[in-house]
């Protein structure tokens, strides 16, 4: 169920519902360029989403971040002022504790939230996620996708011109793997699903325009605003050791910094893969929390 919520300053936040409303309330913070729309993609792959939910008895609320889906582009926007946004949106829904998810670029989303609204977030869950800026050395390590960065940094006009084009065509098959750069296990299930794949994540994402994606892809060399060490409850980080999209830095950065960290790793699951598989298991541990 798609709604929006007007915050104070008139612009509007995206969000959809999935579940029964009665259940355990779980925020859901989508990847990078993605949106609320992100869960749907288990569809693709013969996973009931709504079926697992009832399992686990949670409700999601998934939330569009600024410029993408339904959410207003905000030019100030950071991790910082998307947790004011979603505290806001917590407090309309009558919400007032809940777990985070996140995958991807949604993580250092889910921690900022955790950092700064302690008192909201019981725990946090993060599956394949940033969890620290892209330094140099963090960059070089990155697979192709690090082009993708290195394009909104330095050369947003032509990133964002480009996303722009993709946005209204039609997306028929997956480009070959040496290009994506992904392993195997994660390039047959984006070959598999690339149009819905890339119907709700990235042409959702820009269905308006490509600039809230792109803004957002250059805050990830930004400072966060806040310390891994500083943040009390427990987090658990899901990682999968063929994973070339989101390095194992970002898995370390949580082991060593987070007092609370609760290390998920997976032999031989890929950064899609492991989302797919493990959805269930992911569910099922939010439950218990």
């Amino acid at each position: 169920m798609n709604q929006t919520f007007t915050l104070p300053d008139g612009r509007q936040l995206g969000y959809c519902l999935y579940g029964e409303p009665e259940n355990q309330p779980c925020l859901y913070f989508h990847g990078t360029p993605s949106s609320r729309l992100e869960p749907q993609l288990l569809g693709a792959y013969n996973i009931d989403l709504n079926l697992l939910l009832y399992k686990a008895e949670l409700f999601l609320i998934a939330i569009d971040r600024p410029g993408m889906g339904l959410s207003t582009f905000n030019p100030k926007g950071d991790f910082i002022n998307f947790a004011a946004d979603v505290q806001l949106l917590l407090q309309h829904l009558g919400v007032s504790s809940c777990p985070v998810l996140a995958w991807s670029g949604g993580g250092p989303y889910a921690l900022a939230i955790a950092h700064h609204y302690p008192r909201l977030i019981s725990s946090v869950s993060i599956v394949c996620g940033f969890t620290r800026p892209f330094a140099k050395g963090v960059l070089q390590l990155m697979g192709k996708n690090k082009w993708y960065f290195r394009l909104a940094k330095y050369t947003p006009w032509m990133l964002k011109k480009g996303m722009n084009i993709i946005r209204k065509q039609r997306v028929r098959k997956a480009p070959p793997q040496w290009i994506t750069g992904l392993p195997y296990v994660d390039y047959a299930y984006f070959k598999n699903g690339i149009r819905v794949i890339s119907q709700l994540t990235l042409k959702e994402a820009c269905r308006n325009s490509a600039e809230g994606a792109v803004h957002e892809a250059r805050s990830y060399f930004n400072d966060f605003g806040f310390a891994l060490s500083d943040i009390q409850q427990p987090v658990h980080y899901w990682w999968g050791t063929a994973d070339m999209t989101v390095i194992r830095l970002h898995a370390e950065a949580v082991e060593q910094q987070v007092q609370n960290a609760v290390m998920h790793y997976r032999d031989k699951e890929g950064h899609v893969s492991i989302y797919v598989n493990c959805f269930e298991e992911i569910l099922a541990q939010l439950s218990r929390v």
